[in-house]
């Protein structure tokens, strides 16, 4: 399993970089292509199947990803405006779930939205910034978890997870913080504190959709991923931390000096 999850990150890890790096248009076609999974896997995920319903959850994301530049205002409003509708649509065809599924909207498209908003508006470094920290996190919890153990962080949800991971993932993000301002030319004390802020906030991310699968009663939101599970696995650490990072960005400290 170990060996099948570094073999499947090594493989997919230079998709994202260069994707960001090329910038438009190829960042918005990778972020169609994850919107499409998380459409399928959402449904798939939450109803057992995949219908038109999958499919309007896909195009809501995607459609927002490639209109932000245009008109900010629709894109931003564009999935919430499509949650109602599913709710009402959930709940006039009697669905299962009818108020998680339609939540699936916000869940996938806010997230990517974001990052394609950090992207255009705050550049490489600030987005590689975002994505590294999550990165830190989910390793150096891994890390720090293997070779320390101790205390459960939250046993009925995820077993493995222990509060030596918790502390330790966030140094190693504090740490690529430290890296990242010195690239950026920003103090390093505020983005180190915010990085291991968010690194936190990542493991949150992964345990809230650990709660949601077994809620559901099921292991991972897809197969698709060898060793990872489907790709609400492997990015639900940054489905928590992109919009909390554009907050950041824009309402809290603009002037850092770190994001353009």
């Amino acid at each position: 399993m170990l060996k099948q999850r570094i073999f499947s990150a090594c493989a997919l890890l230079p998709l994202p970089v260069l994707a960001l790096y090329f910038a438009s248009p190829w960042f918005e076609l990778l972020c169609a292509a994850a919107l499409t999974v998380m459409g399928w896997e959402w449904e798939k995920l939450v109803l057992k199947r995949f219908s038109v319903l999958g499919m309007l959850i896909a195009v809501t994301g995607i459609c927002s990803v490639f209109i932000l530049d245009m008109n900010a205002v629709v894109a931003w409003s564009l999935p919430a405006v499509m949650t109602a509708v599913l709710y009402v649509a959930a709940k006039k065809l009697q669905l299962e779930h009818e108020k998680l599924f339609p939540f699936g909207v916000l869940y996938s498209s806010y997230p990517v939205i974001s990052l394609a908003f950090i992207l255009q508006n705050y550049g490489f470094i600030c987005t590689i910034w975002l994505l590294g920290t999550v990165w830190a996190m989910d390793t150096g919890a891994y890390l720090f978890g293997k070779t320390i153990g101790g205390p459960k962080l939250c046993p009925k949800i995820s077993p493995k997870k222990t509060w030596a991971g918790l502390i330790g993932g966030m140094l190693t993000s504090a740490v690529w913080g430290a890296l990242c301002a010195k690239f950026g030319e920003a103090a390093y004390i505020p983005v180190m504190i915010v990085s291991a802020v968010l690194g936190a906030v990542s493991q949150g991310g992964d345990l809230f959709e650990s709660w949601i699968k077994r809620y559901l009663n099921v292991k991972d939101s897809s197969n698709l991923i060898p060793g990872h599970g489907g790709i609400f696995d492997r990015t639900d650490a940054l489905l928590a931390v992109a919009p909390i990072v554009v907050i950041i960005v824009v309402f809290i400290c603009p002037d850092l000096n770190f994001w353009g």
